[in-house]
């Protein structure tokens, strides 16, 4: 099993170990789950990421992607896989993709998951990123989104990204419950946004 000591300085010590030790790398794919859920082994991982090459690279982004579900909505985990998404390598988005696909709702309304449905409306190609917004669009509860102290941020994100007849629904589908979330402090931030704006 991979060890990783609850110490502060234990990502410095590890980061002399990546540049020099190959085995890290595989021992990082290995457990990156219990790594990147750890409050220091999500910086190393990172750092492993940033130090590997070729297969080594390959094979560790390719089981953090496998479990990118599960490390979004972990306090840690999240920023591994927006670490995954900000490479904006094709193959690691394409399992993202897959992955997050009928989740965005779910994830969305949750204080991790949220912002990396944010970052992926951020670094998203047009394509992957309008199946994200027709999925919030299309969610039974769009309303409740907009009053959620964690989704109304997600749905700031949308508008922000969004342009043309998808950014015109949008705005529609806001517009459609601002009666209802009037009273939300939430909702308002979305309601007093420029980005209504058609």
């Amino acid at each position: 099993m991979f060890i990783y000591n609850n110490n502060i300085y234990d990502d410095y010590v590890y980061l002399h170990f990546i540049i020099c030790s190959e085995f890290i790398f595989v021992a990082a794919a290995k457990y990156c789950v219990d790594i990147a859920t750890h409050q220091h082994g999500c910086c190393v991982l990172q750092r492993c990421i940033g130090h590997s090459s070729g297969e080594h690279r390959e094979k560790l982004v390719a089981e953090i992607c496998a479990n990118a579900l599960l490390l979004a909505q972990d306090q840690f985990g999240n920023y591994v896989v927006q670490f995954i998404l900000d490479l904006r390598n094709r193959s690691a988005t394409a399992n993202v993709v897959s992955q997050f696909e009928g989740n965005y709702v779910h994830l969305s309304m949750q204080k991790f998951g949220s912002h990396v449905v944010e970052k992926c409306l951020a670094v998203f190609s047009d394509e992957n990123r309008s199946r994200v917004i027709f999925e919030l669009l299309s969610a039974p509860c769009f309303g409740q989104l907009l009053q959620d102290p964690h989704a109304n941020y997600v749905v700031q994100s949308a508008l922000r990204h969004s342009e043309g007849h998808l950014h015109n629904s949008l705005v529609e589908a806001v517009e459609s419950h601002k009666t209802m979330s009037r009273n939300s402090p939430y909702s308002r931030k979305i309601l007093s946004q420029k980005l209504l704006k058609k």
